[in-house]
């Protein structure tokens, strides 16, 4: 009797832990071969490999003008595709994700519209996510933030594009915590190509990305042939001191930073413990820095301490951004900082980075942004982020005993100071002002003013002198 009862628990915990998780897949992005043409036979691979939700790669991303035009005149098979996956879905009994792109008629002219297609395990379409492709874009060719779908084993996922991850305010999601992402080509915010992960990882969220990304929850993925398989729990996981894995960047490019202060960390000062706060508008970033190792040769890296209060511009959105940061910086000038190449090898250890922000509270979120030259892995043993809550009044990020840092620091998102440009391009005239008296209380202002100045004391010493001798 006893022996029954032991197996019936058995039974019952494999039972518990079926329905509170999933199988995802996604397809190896590297391989060379990886087409339209190919989607049939890699939805029945994902069947054969019992998954459940099959999330498919953007066939082609365009990054100019001229890929843009004759990517338009190149879709003449989306019809043809969309018959094929959905055959394939209803003989491989899986849900699968498709990321397609489209010409959609608009303004007297053709734009390419990027659709997240979403076929039940029979095949029928049940959501359609459409976006432009061109940012600018004024085309309306979706009628919600995001798509969104039922499965029959209980999950409901969010679909959203890549930048959609920066303009949701994840309190309005309605509690989902499985999202499919498709994948942008653009990086037009600083960490922008990272940040789903930092907003995964704060918000306790599963993602999964077309690009060949799974972030969240989950065992640890299976190759095969040209898929990616994970086991996700569906509910995510509600402590936020877990395993935080940053990937290296294929890119280093960080966008404008010509409106934000940028203090020169003193490297010197910092074997000792170097504290400093930078300001700008409404926030205050309190910094310390303590590094271990700094080497014997002259470093080519430098690091600068950002800060930045206002309005960026995404797409065809503004948003609101506070940012307080420690970045690498090739080259450093006090008012330019430009992230170097993964040729640098900065030679420094932090021992430790402290950084804490009065951060705007509200219709806001903050995350914290970390970016290194290799794979690494962030815990609650090197790694501490505190966000704003009714008990703080500041928002914190430690690091510990790392190396070869590009970035850490706090991103924070204030929605309310979204969409502050009309759809016609003109501008509240109360947010000039505003921003016109923060510019001219900036330190940009007042160096300059410090530097005319000591000019001037030059010159009049000068004229001084000689204004004597002719007396």
């Amino acid at each position: 009797m006893s022996f029954l009862k032991i197996v019936l628990f058995f039974l019952c915990c494999n039972l518990v832990r079926a329905t509170n998780t999933y199988n995802a897949a996604i397809v190896d992005v590297s391989s060379p071969d990886i087409n339209t043409g190919k989607y049939a036979s890699l939805i029945r691979e994902a069947g054969e490999r019992d998954v459940d939700v099959l999330v498919l790669p953007t066939p082609r991303n365009v990054a100019s003008e001229t890929e843009f035009d004759s990517c338009i005149n190149e879709l003449d098979n989306y019809d043809e595709i969309m018959k094929a996956v959905s055959d394939a879905a209803k003989d491989a009994r899986i849900y699968v994700v498709a990321q397609l792109l489209e010409r959609y008629s608009c303004q007297n002219r053709e734009e390419l519209i990027r659709s997240s297609v979403v076929f039940d395990r029979n095949g029928a379409v049940i959501s359609v996510y459409r976006k432009p492709v061109n940012s600018g874009s004024r085309c309306n060719t979706t009628s919600s933030k995001m798509g969104h779908f039922t499965t029959d084993f209980g999950v409901t996922f969010g679909v959203l594009m890549e930048d959609d991850i920066i303009l949701t305010n994840v309190k309005e999601v309605n509690g989902i915590k499985n999202f499919i992402v498709s994948s942008s080509s653009e990086a037009t915010l600083l960490f922008a190509k990272h940040f789903s992960t930092f907003w995964a990882y704060t918000n306790n969220i599963n993602l999964i990305i077309d690009n060949g990304k799974f972030i969240g929850n989950i065992d640890v993925p299976k190759f095969s042939n040209n898929l990616i398989v994970a086991e996700f729990e569906s509910y995510g996981s509600s402590d936020i001191s877990k395993t935080l894995t940053i990937t290296p960047p294929t890119s280093y490019f960080i966008g404008d930073m010509s409106q934000y202060i940028i203090r020169p960390l003193n490297l010197e000062a910092s074997t000792k413990g170097y504290t400093e706060t930078v300001c700008q508008g409404n926030i205050c970033c309190q910094f310390y820095v303590k590094t271990n190792s700094i080497g014997a040769k002259q470093q080519d890296v430098t690091y600068g301490l950002v800060v930045f209060d206002g309005v960026q511009n995404l797409g065809n959105s503004n948003i609101g951004v506070q940012t307080c940061s420690v970045v690498a910086c090739a080259g450093l000038y006090k008012r330019s900082c430009f992230v170097g190449s993964e040729k640098n090898n900065t030679n420094i250890v932090f021992d430790n980075i402290l950084i804490k922000g009065n951060f705007s509270y509200g219709n806001t979120a903050h995350f914290p942004t970390i970016l290194t030259t290799a794979q690494s892995v962030m815990n609650k043993e090197n790694f501490r982020f505190t966000p704003l809550n009714k008990n703080t009044k500041y928002v914190t990020a430690e690091l510990y005993n790392t190396e070869n840092v590009l970035s850490f620091g706090i991103f924070g998102r204030d929605y309310s100071k979204d969409y502050q440009t009309s759809e016609f391009g003109s501008i509240n005239n109360t947010s000039i002002i505003n921003e016109l008296s923060d510019y001219i209380s900036s330190d940009n202002v007042q160096e300059f003013f410090d530097y005319l100045w000591i000019r001037l004391r030059v010159l009049i010493f000068v004229v001084s002198i000689y204004v004597l001798e002719m007396m």
